[in-house]
């Protein structure tokens, strides 16, 4: 005898009426493997014996069955290789600590003795480049570089690792900015430098290893051209130290 289950806006339902519609019910929400073959299970526990399902409908649910399993244990294969992925970049990028990597940080560092490299794109040349070093805290200029004109592609500078007048700056991280003139029209470059990476970090939303530089700077690495050690003495450009 089926057990009857009175719903007001939907009249009477057997209790096996009742239990597959609340599996169709769950199945809107998140239909996953489990939920699919309880389903199934109870869908031919509760057939009309004498009018069965057909073996055709069978078989294509069964295939939907072996589709989804599929699909599942795919997304749970590309999750773990994502994992061994992430895993595998952070440990390389732990190797990277202590070590300088040379890109757009628009920071500079400074012992006071070794001169510090700095290289300024620039694709259509410029007929000046001005550089700016300044105190991190203060924002006071301690130093500029003035260059005459330079042809396209990369210009490279480079900071003694002293003050206008000449000292030698106290060791730490200044702030960098270029202006580029072209066509008479002074225009801002992000140099690039070497900075130091203090630790690493990983960002879920963009999927890419962050290195933190000293300064407090985060560059991704994506974004690092080189790495090697900073303070290469550069000759060939004529500068002048204001």
């Amino acid at each position: 005898m089926n057990t009857e289950i009175s719903l007001a806006s939907t009249g009477t339902l057997t209790k096996a009426e009742y239990d597959e519609s609340q599996l169709l019910k769950s199945a809107e929400d998140e239909l996953d493997r489990s939920a699919f073959l309880k389903l199934l299970t109870t869908q031919l526990q509760n057939q009309n014996p004498l009018d069965p399902m057909k073996n055709e409908a069978f078989v294509a649910q069964l295939a939907q069955f072996s589709q989804l399993e599929g699909i599942t244990n795919m997304s749970t294969s590309l999750t773990d290789v994502a994992d061994v992925i992430r895993s595998d970049r952070i440990m390389s990028g732990a190797n990277l600590v202590g070590k300088s990597v040379f890109g757009q940080t628009g920071r500079i560092s400074t012992d006071g003795e070794t001169p510090e490299k700095i290289e300024v794109s620039l694709p259509y040349g410029a007929e000046q480049v001005d550089i700016g070093i300044y105190d991190l805290e203060t924002g006071v200029l301690v130093r500029s570089i003035v260059a005459g004109p330079q042809s396209s592609g990369i210009a490279e500078f480079a900071w003694d690792g002293r003050y206008a007048d000449g000292q030698p700056a106290a060791p730490g991280v200044y702030f960098i900015r270029a202006l580029a003139t072209i066509d008479g029209a002074a225009t801002d470059v992000t140099p690039g430098t070497y900075s130091q990476v203090e630790t690493v970090s990983w960002d879920a939303q963009t999927a890419n290893l962050n290195l933190n530089l000293v300064g407090g700077v985060v560059l991704p690495m994506d974004r690092v051209t080189r790495i090697g050690e900073g303070g290469t003495s550069l000759a060939g450009n004529e500068s002048t130290g204001e």
